[in-house]
């Protein structure tokens, strides 16, 4: 399994998250890419710019994260906010295929106070349905994350989405600290995901370093080996008031246990 780590763990702009991740010894990076995706320079320079940064840096692009989910839910009612993040996702799996990043965080947000839960899970379907095709002619897949708030909180809900849309382009991205703030065991969920996981995210809860909080992450690690698991953990951790060093604690404490 390759160890990774969010832009946003780092504190940097994408150029040094490159040059930090690789120095400190991690495979790749995972870009997070909100709803000023347009200011990004994936959308300003182009995925060669991208590239460039991660090819100076000895580094390697190893997923986005659709965080622009968040202003712009697949689960809205707005038909414009809709089309814009069907777009927008469309995009981001055509720039994922040319960096060599295999995996799309797509988090299964909410549709808005006035959507109701069946009406938000029947949307995510539907969405998920239109963008499938475009996945999987790039090879790449949308994985979609438990999160609060929305309609994947938990492995059966999850698992209700993606058998849905029956593609090999729309995965699930499991999050062990989501998880064990939900009250939900990551141990069983893995097991009962079991193949859909695409990409895991590994983080403590009430605790900023790895092994100081309360989530089971060395039984999540067994639990995902026990499965067949082979992708990437990407670290979803606090920066802290001194990032890199939280960043490099983190990381030894993984690999410690991959």
């Amino acid at each position: 399994m390759r160890i990774g780590i969010r832009n946003g763990c780092l504190r940097m702009p994408w150029d040094e998250v490159f040059q930090a991740a690789a120095e400190i010894g991690f495979d790749g990076v995972e870009l997070d890419i909100g709803a000023d995706y347009r200011e990004t320079p994936l959308w300003k320079d182009g995925p060669s710019a991208v590239a460039a940064m991660a090819e100076k840096a000895g580094g390697k692009l190893l997923a986005f994260c659709a965080g622009a989910c968040w202003q712009l839910s697949p689960a809205s009612p707005d038909d414009a906010v809709r089309r814009e993040i069907r777009t927008l996702l469309t995009d981001l799996s055509g720039f994922a295929a040319e960096l060599g990043a295999g995996v799309i965080l797509v988090p299964v947000t909410p549709g808005g106070e006035d959507v109701t839960y069946e009406d938000g899970q029947r949307r995510w379907i539907e969405e998920m349905r239109a963008l499938a095709p475009a996945a999987e002619s790039h090879k790449v897949v949308l994985a979609l994350e438990n999160v609060g708030r929305g309609y994947g909180k938990s492995a059966q809900e999850l698992i209700h989405l993606v058998d849905a849309v029956q593609s090999p382009g729309v995965q699930v991205y499991y999050d062990i600290g989501n998880a064990t703030a939900f009250e939900n065991d990551p141990v069983e969920e893995i097991k009962l995901l079991g193949p859909r996981i695409a990409a895991v995210h590994i983080k403590d809860r009430e605790g900023d370093l790895l092994g100081e909080g309360l989530v089971k992450i060395p039984e999540s690690i067994e639990a995902l080996e026990q499965i067949g698991y082979d992708g990437d953990l990407i670290l979803e951790t606090p920066p802290t008031d001194n990032p890199r060093a939280a960043a490099e604690h983190n990381l030894r404490y993984l690999r410690a246990l991959v």
